[in-house]
């Protein structure tokens, strides 16, 4: 029989040092599957502290992929402690396995005790991915209820308040002092200058002028665009400028 050749992947992020997955833990369990049956591991990568969605900040995890594709190395399978160490998402690791397919490179993950060079490994991995995507879900639909129910009550669900506004009992509350350097934006606005000469004027990027301009909050309305629920919560807040203030400083041709 031939000793597999394999590489490992381990990764930990800071929230899931809490739940005992540490490099330590990883590369222990890992050794020990790899001793039992007969493995060879040639490279281990690592990425710290590190999230799984941001797939290019992860700079192990980038050589592992240009490792693998090397067909010199000729390895025989990516070992992992769990999936999830390598991909969160089901369709970003079912387009992975399936890259490794190509390569005829199998995907073992030692937690979950499935192979995908055997069909049983392929359909467990597809049935465990389904119950983590539904489970994320779940999660999301919590987050947008908590959400609606603070819009209920007018309450902020968190995140930096904008320039002008500041967080008092939980509630989005004037800035007095920021509020006028707001007022004065809208009005430079209507004059007619630039981004660029109003961010010299009060000492801001032209980029933040322009944001502030575009922001329907200081109308009285705070709008929170959810990736997560694909709608648009709206919130009371105190007004720092009118409508028609708004509506005129963003008149067509007002673009520079």
């Amino acid at each position: 029989m031939t000793t597999k050749k394999v590489v490992t992947y381990l990764r930990i992020s800071t929230a899931n040092q809490i739940d005992n997955t540490s490099i330590e833990t990883q590369r222990e369990k890992i050794n020990l599957y790899c001793k039992l049956n007969d493995i060879n591991i040639i490279k281990e990568f690592k990425d710290e502290a590190i999230s799984a969605k941001h797939e290019h900040t992860r700079e192990d995890y980038q050589k592992l992929i240009k490792f693998i594709a090397d067909k010199e190395n000729k390895i025989d399978a990516i070992v992992v402690y769990k999936s999830d160490r390598i991909h969160r998402s089901l369709r970003n690791l079912m387009n992975m396995i399936s890259y490794l397919q190509g390569l005829e490179i199998d995907f073992i993950s030692v937690t979950e005790q499935f192979d995908t060079s055997t069909a049983q490994g392929m359909l467990f991995l597809q049935m465990l991915g389904s119950f983590s995507e539904f489970e994320r879900k779940i999660i999301a639909e919590r987050t947008k209820s908590g959400r609606l129910a603070n819009n209920k009550k007018n309450v902020s669900s968190g995140g930096r308040p904008p320039f002008g506004y500041m967080m008092k009992d939980k509630k989005l509350v004037v800035n007095k002092e920021e509020a006028e350097i707001v007022k004065k934006i809208f009005k430079l606005r209507i004059k007619g200058y630039t981004f660029q000469k109003i961010g010299e004027e009060v000492n801001m990027s032209k980029q933040r002028v322009h944001c502030i301009v575009k922001n329907k909050i200081y109308t009285g309305k705070y709008v929170y665009n959810g990736k997560v629920e694909n709608n648009n919560l709206f919130l009371d807040v105190d007004p720092v400028i009118s409508r028609y203030t708004y509506n005129k400083a963003n008149s067509k041709g007002r673009y520079s």
